[in-house]
């Protein structure tokens, strides 16, 4: 009795290192292909696809208007934060005088605990709201941005996609 069950004990552990083995890794180098569907964006050339997207659509007072905002988290840790108009659009993107008419898109480096070097603002990019459903909850965008910091650091953020139903 004591060798079967040592014997299934050994059979799952080589069948977890297996399926271990057989996981995908969701960030990978700039080599690998980007994609479809759902959301990613490439950091510095590095593929990142978050493990949760959250969207909140609210009335903006001081802007004006209704915007869309978006909160990308990988391995628990929130990397994206992204604000633009609740409209199907392009939308500059840039950090200092943020209105109706562009986007401001934020990368947060996780690994940094000092929220001044852990952010970088967008000051030249884009956000483009291909489709956007409130009712339906449905969002459909691309996005990429250089972003800084106040050490002068960058990170560009390219080949940015969002497809996000039910928010």
């Amino acid at each position: 009795m004591k060798t079967l069950i040592h014997l299934a004990k050994s059979i799952l552990i080589v069948a977890s290192l297996f399926l271990a083995s057989c996981s995908k890794d969701s960030s990978s180098s700039s080599s690998s292909p980007t994609p479809s569907g759902g959301n990613y964006f490439k950091l510095d050339g590095t593929l990142v696809t978050p493990d949760v997207v959250n969207v909140t659509v609210y009335d903006n007072m001081v802007a004006g208007g209704k915007y869309i905002d978006v909160y990308a988290f990988k391995d628990s840790k929130q990397v994206l934060e992204l604000h633009m108009p609740a409209a199907v659009g392009n939308y500059p993107a840039q950090h200092d005088g943020f209105t109706m008419t562009n986007s401001w898109l934020t990368y947060q480096n996780p690994a940094e605990s000092n929220f001044e070097l852990a952010d970088f603002h967008s000051n030249s990019g884009s956000m483009n709201v291909t489709s956007f459903n409130e009712a339906d909850e449905k969002l459909v965008a691309t996005f990429s941005f250089v972003g800084g910091n106040t050490a002068s650091a960058t990170h560009n953020i390219t080949e940015g996609h969002l497809n996000i139903s039910g928010f």
